[in-house]
């Protein structure tokens, strides 16, 4: 058990970072879709406004989900023990992988 928290003593000032990387990587995975699932709802709109719509959600839509998110999920990281800390980090980089090698190939 002693390795565990060494390990995690290393790792937890990076909490921050892993967060952000976390968050990153599935707005990327999932840009696609939202972007898609936007512009089949506003297609039918002039093209100012469409593209309006778009700077509104690639720059406040995707910015303000990123600092919100982070922040949650940098609090719930903090709050954890160590051996849970260490497996929830590898766990989610491993199914962001995942999710990765899968939307490459759609």
């Amino acid at each position: 058990m002693s390795l565990i928290v060494d390990i995690a003593s290393v790792v937890r000032p990076y909490t921050s970072s892993i967060a952000i990387a976390l968050i990153a990587t599935l707005l990327v995975i999932f840009g696609g879709a939202i972007n898609e699932m936007v512009r089949t709802l506003i297609k039918t709109q002039p093209t100012w406004l469409r593209v309006l719509v778009f700077i509104l959600l690639c720059t406040f839509g995707y910015g303000i989900l990123s600092v919100w998110l982070t922040g949650l999920l940098q609090g719930y990281l903090r709050g954890l023990s160590a051996g849970m800390f260490l497996l929830q980090v590898s766990l989610a980089f491993v199914v962001i992988g995942v999710l990765a090698e899968r939307s490459r190939w759609r």
